[in-house]
């Protein structure tokens, strides 16, 4: 097992550089975000444009948004900032979650009122979205250039899971985003 260091994108590159598995790396990453920003739920999401689905692969908190939830992808405002033009999210109130998630009452019930959706990219297509959630107005002032870094760094491992939602599953009856 690695030791943390005192750079929380150091830890996450170790854990690639020693082969890490992806449930030790997500949580690596979750650790990572946590120290640089907090949040009270994190969740990592893989997004295969050709399929027109979204997966859940990792969630700090699965008692609210459980692991493994796929979404079909339709066209929203959030769909083409996040996961077409990969410009990220901020989202800083309880309305803002509401104009989002469809899930928004749970999320707002355990006070996640606002939302910082990093958008993860490579050779210049969008494949995820690293999201995290916390109280009202909780991300407004930070920089997330080291998130962004955190994305880039995950983002090769996190195409291996991409490639294989394919196939996945039947778009009927999958709710959508």
């Amino acid at each position: 097992m690695l030791q943390p260091t005192a750079s929380p994108l150091l830890d996450l590159a170790e854990a690639l550089a020693h082969g890490a598995d992806d449930a030790a790396l997500w949580q690596c990453l979750d650790r990572t975000l946590a120290g640089l920003y907090g949040h009270g739920l994190f969740t990592l999401l893989a997004y295969n444009r050709q399929a027109g689905v979204m997966q859940r692969l990792y969630s700090s908190r699965p008692d609210i948004n459980p692991v493994g939830g796929m979404k079909r992808v339709t066209r929203s405002d959030w769909v083409d900032r996040v996961l077409v033009r990969g410009e990220g999210y901020l989202g800083s109130s309880a309305q803002d979650i509401r104009s989002v998630f469809s899930d928004h009452a749970l999320l707002i019930s355990h006070g996640l009122e606002s939302v910082k959706n990093v958008s993860v990219r490579l050779d210049g297509q969008v494949i995820g979205s690293l999201n995290l959630l916390d109280g009202p107005a909780r991300y407004d002032a930070l920089d997330f250039s080291h998130a962004r870094v955190a994305a880039q760094l995950i983002a090769p491992r996190l195409r291996q899971r991409v490639d294989g939602l394919a196939g996945a599953a039947s778009l009927e009856g999958l709710e959508t985003v």
